[in-house]
């Protein structure tokens, strides 16, 4: 009963803000489904990673499994560089170079849209204020102050726009934030695992000459 409850006065609440609440819903859901996928990522990804050297020895040894045992980031920059590496130790840093930006980009892809969503609620949520307002100002107009419900209305409209367009931006904003936050240390974490990783490969050419 009490469920019932809370899912009519949430329908009550989702009418009261008019049409710019359908697209709040739409904004908040492609915003909330990006966001939790990229968490879940970050959270997968980071439990696997592995050393260099234990990255090479596992890439050398394990071959099958290794691909399932370390982050895709991790798999795909080793794979890339030792398929690439050759004698040309420069070449070989630009190559690396480019294969490590290319994944940095792919770990903050998403984390740009999640942070426009979020600040893009707010907006919404005035266009609905103003709207609200306009069918206020409208109803006077008409009526004068006399009619209480169609006053009420718009004024319901207006506010709940509002309400909902901060509701959804504050959570979106703090989680972008967490989530940008996050990138930005996976960068570095893959930019000094290709300088050891760097390090190892040249180690073992130079071994071998």
């Amino acid at each position: 009963m009490q469920q019932y409850n809370i899912l009519e006065l949430l329908t009550e609440h989702f009418q009261a803000g008019g049409d710019i609440m359908i697209a709040l819903l739409i904004l908040s859901l492609i915003m909330w489904t990006l966001a939790i996928y990229k968490s879940l990522r970050f959270f997968r990804e980071s439990n696997k990673e592995q050393s260099p050297d234990n990255c090479l020895r596992m890439y050398k040894n394990e071959p099958e499994t290794c691909r399932t045992k370390l982050p895709v980031w991790q798999f795909d920059i080793l794979s890339e560089h030792m398929d690439a590496n050759g004698n040309d130790p420069d070449l070989n840093r630009e190559l690396l170079k480019s294969i490590r930006v290319r994944h940095e980009f792919a770990t903050m892809c998403n984390i740009g849209t999640i942070l426009i969503l979020a600040a893009a609620a707010p907006l919404l949520g005035l266009l609905g204020t103003v709207t609200g307002m306009i069918s206020t100002f409208d109803v006077i107009a008409q009526f004068g102050t006399g009619n209480a419900r169609a006053l009420a209305s718009g004024i319901s409209e207006a506010l709940v726009t509002t309400q909902s367009g901060l509701v959804a931006a504050v959570p979106g904003l703090i989680l972008g934030g967490i989530l940008l936050r996050k990138g930005e240390k996976l960068k570095s974490r893959m930019e000094l695992f290709c300088i050891c990783l760097q390090e190892q490969t040249d180690s073992l050419s130079n071994q071998k000459g």
